[in-house]
């Protein structure tokens, strides 16, 4: 049988990233004679500049395609999740014409998990295997399964009392505390439809791997916990899916990182959505620049009001004032530090042997790319799922330093402790030891992909 893949991305690299490195795990290792990936965005030009060398990759058999989007005159209030839900929703008649006009009708059809109403696409054309990737962590898979399974005044409570979200076999969600659940109808809504959505698929893929979340996958396996709640479909950890480094890449980054000792470098970025308030900014500057560690730090302009901002911001920000900064800030630092505008190469920066530290609002994509390179954390998390990433980064798996984000601003002195915790102390070094062993657990799972051989031919 001749497999066709389609997979389709919603907006965000923490998604295309992953399903792009599927599609071509699949066409590589897995039987596959053709990948075609449609890739949502409302900004293709971004979106093929974010993504890279991925697409200068002529592959006649590994095809990629955008779906773009005009948002214009949508409303896109309400969290991170809501925003893309909408526009999901809105790209379903693309995404079904588009599969439509393909010359190969496909056998296998994989969304990510905020794509999951493409699921009743792909039943509507009568593709065969309809599969969902979760490019995040088996945690928030189960966290967004068992929510589905509650009904609506049982949730409102776990969300208005101090207490936490008991998910079968696996750690509990603490939630903030939350007075009129009711402002997060929305949010609510949609998570609980994405959950029932999953458990209509042949299978689901995560992004992650056993030596990762034992507890989690276990209990996905076991009928008395989350298995039970899945209602027979598979749960199957395929990570890590992540962009290898390119080796001979060049960038002003890559030489100035050249020149520095070994793990001396702190890299700091919130991933390609993330933005922090003007105050939030110069705190952060002031405490790099108190810490005395060379730094790399990938700076965007504030936003007040959302931590998720520049996922839709369409400025290029390459020649705009660094303003925002303290002043004198660059000329004090440029000894010590380098300060990059927007983007800079995140997976040949992690796999630096100059890089010893990683400030991250822990994306699951990040968070997996400073695994599998062997660089400790120091935990930000912003929005969406980062928090529990943070939690797990720092509590359960010890690779990481958390900052304390609850009480508003972090202040420069609490900078200047995480960050020499991570590259001067003991515990430093523990958080650094830990890492370099969950790194040689991704380098074996890469070899033992855990794609099963019940939907496709495996070489």
């Amino acid at each position: 049988m001749e497999f066709h893949g389609v997979l389709v991305a919603s907006p965000g690299m923490g998604h295309a990233v992953p399903i792009l490195e599927l599609g071509k795990r699949l066409l590589n290792h897995h039987g596959f004679e053709r990948v075609t990936v449609f890739l949502v965005t409302d900004d293709v030009s971004r979106s093929r500049s974010l993504i890279g060398k991925t697409l200068t990759e002529k592959d006649p058999k590994f095809v990629i395609r955008f779906i773009q989007l005009d948002v214009s005159g949508q409303d896109l209030s309400g969290s991170l999740l809501t925003k893309l839900a909408v526009m999901m929703r809105k790209a379903l008649p693309q995404i079904r014409s588009a599969v439509m006009g393909l010359e190969l009708h496909p056998s296998v059809f994989i969304v990510d998990l905020l794509g999951t109403e493409a699921l009743a696409v792909a039943k509507e054309l009568e593709i065969t295997k309809k599969h969902v990737l979760v490019t995040t962590s088996a945690w928030f898979l189960a966290l967004t399964v068992y929510m589905a399974s509650l009904d609506k005044e049982t949730l409102y409570k776990h969300l208005s009392s101090r207490g936490a979200l008991l998910i079968p076999g696996c750690s509990p969600v603490k939630f903030d505390r939350v007075q009129d659940p009711g402002n997060y109808v929305r949010e609510l809504a949609e998570s609980q439809r994405i959950g029932a959505e999953v458990l209509t698929a042949d299978g689901v893929f995560v992004n992650t791997w056993h030596d990762v979340e034992p507890v989690t996958i276990r209990s996905f396996l076991d009928p008395k916990n989350l298995c039970r709640v899945m209602r027979g479909v598979p749960v199957y950890h395929v990570g890590p899916l992540v962009r290898p480094a390119e080796p001979e890449l060049k960038h002003d980054v890559l030489e100035w990182l050249d020149l520095q000792p070994k793990e001396s470098v702190v890299y700091v970025s919130f991933g390609s959505g993330g933005a922090l308030t003007a105050d939030q900014t110069i705190e952060l500057a002031n405490g790099l620049e108190l810490s005395g560690h060379r730094f790399v730090w990938v700076v965007r302009p504030p936003a007040e009001d959302d931590p998720s901002a520049s996922m839709f911001d369409k400025t290029k920000n390459q020649t705009e004032p660094l303003d925002f900064l303290p002043e004198g800030f660059i000329d004090r630092t440029k000894n010590m530090g380098l300060v990059v505008r927007t983007w800079a190469p995140q997976e040949e920066i992690l796999a630096h042997e100059s890089t010893g530290g990683f400030v991250t609002h822990c994306g699951w994509n990040s968070v997996l790319e400073s695994i599998v390179n062997g660089v400790p954390m120091i935990a930000w998390p912003l929005y969406s799922e980062q928090k529990m990433n943070a939690w797990m980064v720092s509590e359960e798996l010890k690779i990481a330093s958390r900052v304390n984000v609850g009480d508003g601003i972090v202040k420069k002195e609490e900078i200047v402790e995480m960050v020499k915790r991570v590259m001067d102390d003991e515990e430093g070094k523990e958080m650094r030891k830990n890492v370099k062993e969950l790194k040689k657990t991704a380098e074996e799972a890469l070899k033992k992909p855990n794609i099963p051989s019940l939907y496709f031919t495996q070489n």
